[in-house]
């Protein structure tokens, strides 16, 4: 027996994204579109690696269960990537009804802050939790909380020149972009 789709955790997804572009670049009343590999999907929504046709009827019911609250969703197919368009509705949704994380609203505000460092960055996550994870890959610094309740993403740090830059990654995409294992 196939388990239910977890349409809760890809609907979380694509909100913590859009808000997490809404602090970055500031809101925008436009459609947007996110880009995922299946593999990304598949792990979202809690289905087996490798059923695209499951993957498939999964995302046209998706589109229809959060209608109400983002609008009229569509999913596109790639070159290996799934986009799904989120309408201007979903967007203003998201503005409107979903709560940044403190976290998060910290985090990129020292992110931006000119003369921010990785010093001041790992500061942030340890104002949050005292169980982080630190740990230096060639030049990016892995940051995530042990403790996905106060944040569950995985945050790889660079600093250059120009200052700090970031990329936010899932747990399971981190693991199978990197091959990495994560404490915790």
């Amino acid at each position: 027996m196939n388990p239910s789709p977890n349409w809760q955790a890809l609907e979380k997804n694509i909100c913590d994204t859009l808000k997490e572009w809404e602090l970055k670049i500031g809101y925008s009343k436009e459609s947007a579109a996110l880009y995922y590999p299946a593999e990304s999907l598949c792990a979202l929504l809690g289905l087996p690696k490798g059923q695209q046709e499951r993957l498939k009827e999964a995302l046209t019911s998706f589109c229809k269960k959060v209608r109400a609250r983002l609008g009229e969703v569509r999913i596109t197919f790639n070159q290996e990537r799934y986009c799904i368009h989120v309408s201007e509705a979903g967007s203003r949704y998201v503005k409107d009804h979903i709560q940044a994380s403190p976290f998060l609203v910290k985090f990129i505000e020292e992110i931006r802050r000119p003369g921010s460092s990785l010093a001041s960055v790992e500061q942030v996550f340890g104002n949050f939790s005292s169980r982080v994870v630190k740990r230096q890959e060639e030049d990016v610094y892995i940051f995530y909380f042990q403790d996905a309740e106060v944040d569950e993403y995985v945050y790889c740090v660079k600093e250059d020149a120009f200052g700090l830059e970031y990329h936010r990654f899932t747990r399971e995409d981190y693991r199978s972009l990197y091959g990495s294992q994560l404490s915790g």
